[in-house]
This record gives C-alpha cells, sequence and structure tokens, in this order.
C-alpha cells in the first residue's frame, strides 16, 4: 500500500462517515482528527514526525483541510 493508497483511505473513511454518521459528526471527527494529526507532526516523541511517518500524516493533513475547505 502506497501513499496514495493512504489518501485514497481518507476520503474512504470520510465517504463512510458522512454515509453512516452525516455531515455535522463528519465535519467535528475530520476536525478532532486534524488536530491529533498536525499535534503528532510538531511532537518530536510523536511517532507522526519520524521521517518514516511524516509524509503520511501531512498528506492526510492535507486531505483533512482541503475536505473542511470543500465542505464549507
Amino acid at each position: 500500500m502506497g501513499a496514495e493508497d493512504l489518501l485514497d483511505a481518507e476520503r474512504e473513511r470520510i465517504e463512510l462517515l458522512l454515509e453512516r454518521d452525516g455531515r455535522e459528526a463528519t465535519r467535528r471527527w475530520v476536525e478532532r482528527t486534524l488536530e491529533i494529526y498536525e499535534d503528532a507532526v510538531d511532537n518530536p516523541h510523536s511517532h507522526g514526525s519520524a521521517p518514516t511517518y511524516r509524509p503520511l500524516f501531512e498528506r492526510s493533513i492535507r486531505e483533512f483541510r482541503e475536505w473542511l475547505e470543500q465542505s464549507g
């Protein structure tokens, strides 16, 4: 599974949540997860800041921000 597959996985998770929980609950989840991921990338003690994982976290962060912008 490459980085593009993981990017698609974020989209798939969002779509699943939209169908299951609705737009407002999905928005709250994306906002909360975005904050967690941003904190992980900024924390040198987190695996999210490690060279192996940081690019993946950053891709997810971009995807979440894009979705929030597009979803109004």
